[in-house]
């Protein structure tokens, strides 16, 4: 059958970067609403009533929504298109968002964030697809840690609204969630272009289009002999950043507040500190993968580790806090380039189901937050947290066992997604 798609290279580098951008408004409502539940988390208890068991629930039904999301958008991408998909569940988001703010009990909100968070996952499965596509393998680390520079950008965002608005003012955060994300929407149907029409890049700087039928990307050749180990390995590292981060991060504000007793424009400062990190790290991270390769980023996770031992046992010093928080996020962003490295894993057809890998990685991270309420409430909040550094740590080890995916990385032994799998 006759492949009448034309080649990515032959649209203009214009409208790919107007594409690109317009994804971006969307993942930067992507990254907020998936981190707003951390933020919001101690008004949620003293203002809507709501225990820290159920708030620490919130993120495991976000999860779960999130798995479903990244394996069911991306076979839905896949099978009916990227473009089509992306736009359906960046409406959701908003949508969502909207109504949990109507109605603020907890059952709607816990229904609320569970589709919330497939229409996360699916952003993001779908966008960094799409994203890896529109330009050359060379810039591919930059093109996907710009986008993940945005969620502490979001956080920053965040934290300086928190101090605006005030504890009184904290719900003006969430709506802020709510109509962007629709407006991101309508922009994708004139900007994005259609992957059904549209051939994208693969792992090299080719241009030619197959004439042959595109090949479907199918669960069972992600899991087959040749795949699982990277498919597993992928989702157990994904899973662990997660983790690592609710021990810490998820509970930073409610640390912030009640073990060093700091009031929300000191909040505010260390938690921009931490994302500002994050931010540098990204750009840091992403330049580092496309000259020295993907799997450099592992010692970003031991930088992490260190960090939050030094956070722990610091003086209640600001300045000092801030510092070590914001290497504590430079760390962190180290997996800002994953997007990428997973899809350049698997073959071209397996690309969204590489990319939703990230999300699948969750179901290991499922009960995070209740687990860091239960040691905490067994012994302390901070006990629990040192978790994080031990997390972090495993998880660094892990990725160095990965295949390098840059033909011109420090790493790099000859691994090909389109020959037999190795190491």
């Amino acid at each position: 059958m006759e492949n009448n798609k034309i080649h990515i290279s032959t649209i203009p580098m214009s409208k790919r970067i107007i594409a690109y951008l317009t994804i971006l408004v969307g993942y930067f409502f992507y990254c907020y609403n998936f981190s707003v539940i951390d933020y919001v988390r101690p008004f949620l208890v003293e203002d809507y009533g709501m225990t820290m068991e159920q708030t620490a629930l919130f993120y495991t039904w976000q999860s779960v929504g999130a798995m479903i999301g990244a394996f069911g958008c991306a076979w839905l991408a896949e099978n009916f298109g990227r473009k089509k998909v992306l736009i359906i569940i960046t409406l959701l988001n908003g949508v969502c968002t909207i109504i949990n703010m109507i109605f603020p009990t907890y059952l709607l909100w816990a229904l609320m964030r569970l589709v919330i968070g497939i229409s996360l996952g699916g952003y993001y499965t779908v966008a960094v697809a799409t994203m890896v596509g529109l330009f050359e393998p060379k810039v591919r680390g930059k093109v996907v840690a710009t986008a993940s520079i945005l969620f502490p950008i979001s956080t920053i965002v965040m934290a300086n609204l928190g101090g605006f608005f005030g504890e009184a003012g904290w719900e003006s955060i969430l709506w802020l969630g709510g109509i962007p994300p629709i407006l991101a929407a309508i922009c994708m149907i004139f900007f994005v272009p259609d992957d059904k029409k549209v051939e994208g890049y693969g792992l090299s700087s080719s241009i030619t289009v197959s004439q042959t039928e595109t090949k479907k990307g199918t669960w069972g050749e992600m899991f087959s002999s040749k795949y699982a180990r990277f498919t597993i390995s992928c989702m157990l590292l994904s899973g662990l950043n997660f983790m690592g981060y609710q021990f810490f991060s998820g509970f930073i504000t409610v640390y912030l507040r009640d073990v060093r007793a700091f009031d929300m424009a000191t909040m505010g400062i260390l938690i921009s500190a931490a994302s500002s990190g994050q931010l540098i790290g990204g750009w840091l991270w992403g330049a580092s993968a496309d000259k020295f390769g993907r799997k450099v980023n592992a010692f970003g996770f031991f930088l992490s580790s260190i960090m939050l031992c030094l956070y722990f046992v610091a003086p209640q010093n600001v300045i000092i806090l801030s510092v070590i928080g914001f290497f504590y996020g430079v760390g962190l962003n180290s997996a800002s380039i994953w997007g990428g490295y997973f899809t350049e894993m698997f073959p071209l057809h397996l690309r969204s189901m590489g990319a939703s890998l990230f999300h699948g990685g969750r179901i290991i991270s499922l009960f995070a937050p209740s687990m860091v309420v239960a040691v905490g409430n067994m012994f302390s909040l901070q006990v629990a947290m040192w978790g994080a550094p031990i997390i972090f740590t495993v998880a660094g080890l892990l990725w160095l066992t990965l295949p390098e995916t840059f033909k011109k990385g420090k790493f790099y032994k000859g691994y090909d997604p389109n020959e037999q799998a190795q190491a």
